[in-house]
């Protein structure tokens, strides 16, 4: 269990234009995703349709579709991650706990929100965190 941060300010030094063009920059992020998850559900949906309608089914062929089916499966599950980390964010950002680091609390460099908006952790915390799990691939810079 992590140790309650209390804050003295609820809101890192952000003015009101960065917070508008962050939330724009979310929302326009959660729609192309979106939109890239739609499309790739359509192309699993439509790969199969073609598979399933060829008639002829050469094992090579069934790997092959079987690979593509898996690469996609694998990016719509990224996508969908990727989706969740940006409406938590938006939500953060609504409930004045956004721009904070999860882990020490501190406020997150405004070039590195810039660069990532949907970070939770400072370029400190998130370092250690991949140096203690190396294993693990982080999307976030």
């Amino acid at each position: 269990m992590k140790p309650t941060i209390e804050r003295k300010n609820m809101s890192p030094n952000l003015t009101l234009t960065q917070i508008k063009t962050i939330k724009a920059e979310l929302l326009d992020l959660l729609e192309h995703l979106r939109e890239e998850v739609k499309g790739e559900l359509a192309d699993q949906h439509g790969e199969r349709g073609l598979i399933s309608s060829a008639g002829t089914h050469d094992l090579g062929d069934e790997a092959l579709a079987d690979l593509d089916a898996s690469i996609n499966i694998a990016n719509i599950s990224r996508h969908l991650q990727e989706i969740r980390e940006c409406q938590a964010a938006l939500h953060r950002l609504e409930t004045g706990d956004y721009g904070f680091c999860s882990d020490c609390g501190e406020q997150i460099e405004l070039n590195r929100l810039k660069a990532n908006p949907i970070s939770t952790r400072c370029l400190a915390c998130q370092s250690h965190e991949e140096h203690q799990h190396p294993e693990v691939r982080y999307a976030s810079l």
